[in-house]
């Protein structure tokens, strides 16, 4: 079957890819169709193979090792006969405002630098819960400290 694409709609295809902040196949796509040039998205991906490009994410790495796998078993263990109805159980979590990396087309053996904002803005959200129901969720932009946490959070949600 013959090539869908000319050897000047290949170099087309890198140079939205070098354009592009956050490049896949369907942005290059649409941004070849606002330059009349019409290729589909899975042509854009096998064009892009060929050059040498794979869409891979950054690298990761798993939150639990078996170490820890082992140590929250022994714990868990542990603690079957605690009295859970005197335990308060409470979670944080972090919402990050600025650019989440994605996966993007990089050239095979490279990896492409994110330009992120050093101190991007957040808001941390904490709740907690007991045998008698739920505590109060709270919202709070400064970074979770041990003193944060007992003058601001405790004494807050605590109450009663």
């Amino acid at each position: 079957q013959p090539r869908s694409t000319a050897a000047a709609e290949n170099e087309m295809i890198l140079d939205e890819l070098e354009e592009n902040e956050n490049p896949t196949s369907e942005t290059i796509t649409r941004g070849l169709k606002r330059k009349k040039v019409e290729i589909s998205s899975r042509t854009v991906q096998r064009r892009l193979k060929e050059a040498g490009y794979q869409f891979s994410a950054s690298l990761s790495k798993p939150l639990l090792t078996t170490i820890h796998k082992k140590r929250h078993l022994k714990w868990a263990l542990s603690m079957q006969n605690q009295n859970w109805d005197q335990i308060v159980f409470s979670d944080e979590s972090t919402i990050r405002l600025g650019p989440v990396k994605r996966r993007q087309w990089q050239l095979k053996g490279f990896r492409k630098v994110f330009r992120t904002i050093k101190y991007p803005g957040k808001v941390n959200v904490w709740d907690c819960f007991a045998p008698r129901g739920f505590g109060q969720i709270l919202c709070f932009s400064p970074n979770l400290t041990s003193k944060f946490l007992c003058k601001q959070i405790y004494t807050k949600a605590l109450r009663h």
